[in-house]
Formats: C-alpha cells, sequence, structure tokens
C-alpha cells in the first residue's frame, strides 16, 4: 500500500505528519505499490487518481483544488475529515470522524515542560512571503516554523501554553493533544473551509481572527486575490516586496500578535477528541484486518 501526501515546494508540517505518523501507527504495511494507495491527512481527496487503483481514505478531506472524484467501488472510506467532506463527496455524514492527525495521541510519550508562554504558528505558505519570525520576535512571543521537522514542530507545540496558528495542522495537533490554541484566519480565503470541515466531526465552534500583512508581497498577495495572473506573478517574482519597510509591517502584526494573546482560546470538550480518537483506533483495527484479507 503506497503512503499518498501532499508535498508543497517546501516541507509542511500538516503533510509531512503523514511520513512521520503512519509508519509509528502501522508498520510494515508500506511499500511503493501504486495499485493501492493509502490517503490520511489532508485535503488530498483528488480526482486524478488512477481509475483502477484501489483508494484507502482514512481521514482524509476534500479541499475543492480539483473537480470532486468520482466515486466507485475502488473507494475505500474508512472516515474522513468531517461533515463537509461527506457532504461534497456524498457519503454517509457518520463517516465525518475527524482529521486523522488526531491519532498523534496515540505516539506521544512524555511531554517536554512548558517554555513558551505563547506560540504563533503561520501557514507554510506565509514562510514564503511572509516575515512572521520578526514579527514574533517584536512581539516577544515564540515563532513555530511550519517548515521545520515534525519532530522540533510537536516539540514546540506541547511546550507551549497558547498556541496562535494560521496553519490548520497548528489547531488540529494543538487540540489533539490538549494545547489550547487561537485561530487566525488564513490569508489565503481558499483554506477556510477545510477548518470548518474537521470542527464539524468535532462538534466545535470557534471565532477566527485576522491579522495583517507581515510584509509589503503578502499585502500585495491579498490585494491580488481573485487575479490569478497577477497572484502568479507576484510569486514568481515579487520576493524583493519582502525587504520594503520590513519593520514598520512587521510592527504592525506584532501588536496585533499580542492582542490575540490576551484572546480567549480555544479547546475541543475532552469527551469529543476521546471519542473520535476512539472510533480512529477501531477503525484502524478494522483496516488491519480487511488487509490480512
Amino acid at each position: 500500500m503506497k503512503l499518498f501526501y501532499y508535498r508543497g515546494v517546501k516541507p509542511n508540517f500538516g503533510d509531512d505528519l503523514n511520513a512521520w505518523m503512519w509508519p509509528r501507527l502501522m508498520p510494515g504495511i508500506w511499500d511503493d505499490d501504486e495499485d493501492v494507495i493509502f490517503l490520511g491527512i489532508g485535503s488530498i481527496l483528488f480526482d486524478f487518481f488512477p481509475k483502477a487503483a484501489r483508494k484507502i481514505v482514512f481521514g482524509a478531506g476534500y479541499g475543492g483544488y480539483t473537480p470532486v472524484p468520482q466515486i466507485d467501488e475502488n473507494w475505500k472510506f474508512y472516515f474522513v475529515r468531517g461533515e463537509l467532506t461527506a457532504k461534497s463527496l456524498n457519503i454517509d455524514p457518520a463517516l465525518g470522524v475527524g482529521d486523522s492527525a488526531i491519532l498523534l495521541r496515540s505516539c506521544i510519550g512524555p511531554r517536554p515542560s512548558k517554555r513558551h508562554k505563547v506560540a504563533f504558528m503561520p501557514h507554510w505558505e506565509s514562510t514564503l512571503a511572509g516575515n512572521w519570525r520578526l514579527a514574533c520576535e517584536l512581539a516577544g512571543i515564540h515563532y513555530i516554523d511550519p517548515t521545520a521537522t515534525v519532530e522540533q514542530t510537536l516539540d514546540d507545540i506541547l511546550s507551549s501554553e497558547l498556541v496562535i496558528t494560521e496553519a490548520m495542522h497548528g489547531a488540529i495537533v494543538s487540540d489533539a493533544l490538549r494545547v489550547p490554541w487561537v485561530a487566525v484566519t488564513p490569508l489565503q480565503t481558499q483554506h477556510h473551509m477545510k477548518w470548518q470541515d474537521w470542527a464539524s466531526a468535532l462538534d466545535l465552534t470557534f471565532s477566527s481572527h485576522a491579522l495583517g500583512a507581515s510584509t509589503m508581497l503578502e499585502s500585495a498577495l491579498q490585494w491580488s486575490e481573485g487575479k490569478p495572473s497577477m497572484t502568479r506573478t507576484l510569486r514568481r517574482r515579487g520576493n524583493f516586496l519582502r525587504h520594503v519597510l520590513p519593520s514598520v509591517f512587521a510592527e504592525r502584526v506584532a501588536g496585533q500578535l499580542t492582542q490575540l494573546a490576551g484572546m480567549p482560546a480555544t479547546l475541543s470538550r475532552d469527551s469529543a477528541i476521546e471519542s473520535s480518537h476512539q472510533r480512529m483506533l477501531e477503525n484502524m483495527d478494522l483496516l488491519l484486518a480487511d488487509l490480512k484479507r
């Protein structure tokens, strides 16, 4: 069975969790056989997988990045990320159990001490255009790099008392490991629906807060949203804008981060996260039994 997950131009904590977590939970079942594709963490229910391949869906979500896949007998759903994914695919809403990164609850051993009162984790795409490390330094807030190793990012989350996060898996993992979090609305609106999909599985409501741009490039990208050609040009040629008035932009968002640190934090109910985790473990047993048949 081949483990499929999204690989961007830089490492990305949420997607890279796949290669870190699944071999620990289910060792010995992975290979490069593309006749059976495993779809775990991520918005990876795409429409371009080979029709004849068996698709094993184990917590993945639909993000709207491609048309909805055509579901046939070669798709096997153990569970999906949430109710919005189930609705998009026209499958049983009861399959919306949660994002499978919740299974990290079964992987984490002794936890580090709390070293950071507040931390901020941007979306990995914001590391390409922003200057969030400087903003965090100015705010006296610990910076969590979403492109660092999985081990480093997990340590950063677990050693923080509060995580402010634009990265969805910053929230998902913080919530699963019982670290309070505050949501930042992603600068790119295409990512908004995914948060609500995951939250629906936990019967979770939360407030999401806007942050300004940390560089002139981020500001220009916000302005260009809805103008694909302009956005592509900025991403390809606009890096010099990151260095225009860097301290002005960073100081402004540093103040906003400080304000967010005082906002009420979010956690799903203990009973909800425990129920989701238990259902995932039961599905994992079922999957392993199915693979032996």
